[in-house]
């Protein structure tokens, strides 16, 4: 039995305790996992006062105040900057990516296929998971691989689904929030898509239920639904199509057509386009063979270079593709009855204002609430 009243015993395993409860609060974001954390801390605090007989002071009262503030303020704090995601940020990303290929950990440059974690099924969708990691040259790095795996995430929708993109169209397009998005038009799957300037004005080609909002860009890549048929990758695949598309978008770049990257992509070093090969948030669209519409998109602590995420969809069989808006603006969520995802890179909740917004894009190029001026939205077929 413990010795009674036992002070440095009894705070130094309440510190730890605290430091692991604040570290799955970091690693595990939004309200229910910061109460479950904060009952756990208390919980459990109580039960080592008891295991060490320790006398607290009169001051118990504020310490514990001080507690739930902390947990509240640190649980704000983390879900505001989605640290459960950005916490890749802090190791070293620089090394290749490795996939797993038959349950081996394999470069992605020698994979011919990748090992795919099945989410969800339905006849008409696919939720599936590619998990990745990188090699690290320090101590945490290296542990943190033995607990944690990046993730990109696959959401594979059959063409009959119905297909359509989500904007204000008669507010200049206005951004909106994910949730911002799903209020306008119930939907069970949505994704930001559009790129948009300095001044949240939409960039590229936009078609809006059959009628022409904004002429293209220079930008190679598009989504289209073309008599009820969606399509994606780069502008040559629509040249057979002469039916005035009823919704479209475009972005940059456009990746691969056929099955073979474009060389452009592959040498990241093309024409000057080093940001390329930058690690960050990554939002494919593609298309397979059967006409699928493929997303594959950076899940949790999934930093990708445009090489990268293009080589994974390469492995898994998508035929053509592009790439639509990410980094810190990427939003998406899947809402079924027998499953709901819902991922953001940043805070896409909480608004500051225009003003905070506007110092944030002069200073970042981002807004301190992320929003997109056009999500591509489906609606699954059911029976």
């Amino acid at each position: 039995m413990a010795k009674k009243n036992t002070p440095t015993l009894h705070l130094t395993l309440v510190t730890v305790l605290l430091f692991v409860c604040l570290l799955c609060i970091f690693l595990n974001n939004g309200f229910w996992h910061a109460l479950f954390y904060a009952l756990l801390f208390f919980g459990l605090r109580w039960l080592l006062r008891r295991w060490t007989q320790y006398k607290s002071s009169g001051w118990v009262i504020f310490r514990t105040v001080f507690l739930v503030m902390l947990f509240g303020a640190s649980s704000f704090l983390f879900t505001l900057v989605r640290s459960e995601t950005n916490y890749v940020f802090f190791f070293d990303h620089s090394a290749p990516m490795k996939v797993l290929m038959d349950d081996e950990w394999v470069s992605i440059n020698n994979a011919t296929k990748i090992d795919l974690s099945d989410e969800f099924i339905s006849d008409e969708v696919k939720v599936q998971t590619v998990y990745f990691k990188r090699s690290q040259p320090k101590i945490l790095g290296k542990v943190k691989n033995l607990i944690l795996q990046e993730q990109i995430r696959v959401f594979t929708f059959k063409p009959e689904n119905d297909f359509y993109l989500i904007s204000d169209v008669t507010n200049r397009f206005h951004p909106m929030s994910q949730a911002e998005a799903q209020s306008r038009k119930q939907s069970d799957f949505l994704i930001n898509a559009s790129f948009y300037d300095r001044n949240n004005n939409a960039i590229g080609e936009i078609y809006y239920l059959g009628e022409k909002y904004q002429n293209k860009s220079s930008s190679s890549g598009y989504f289209k639904v073309i008599d009820g048929r969606p399509h994606a990758g780069p502008e040559s695949i629509f040249t057979p199509y002469r039916a005035t598309p009823y919704y479209a978008c475009q972005a940059h770049p456009s990746t691969m057509k056929n099955g073979t990257i474009f060389g452009y992509i592959d040498n990241e070093q093309y024409l000057g386009h080093r940001k390329w090969g930058k690690k960050t948030y990554r939002n494919l669209i593609g298309e397979k063979e059967d006409g699928s519409i493929v997303f594959v998109v950076s899940n949790n602590g999934g930093l990708l270079s445009v090489k990268e995420v293009t080589q994974v969809a390469q492995r898994i069989g998508v035929k053509h593709a592009a790439l639509f808006d990410a980094g810190i603006a990427l939003q998406y969520a899947f809402n079924h009855p027998d499953y709901h995802e819902s991922f953001s890179a940043f805070n896409n909740e909480m608004d500051a204002g225009n003003f905070c917004d506007r110092v944030c894009m002069r200073l970042f190029r981002k807004n301190f609430i992320q929003r997109s001026p056009v999500y591509i939205g489906i609606k699954v077929k059911t029976e």
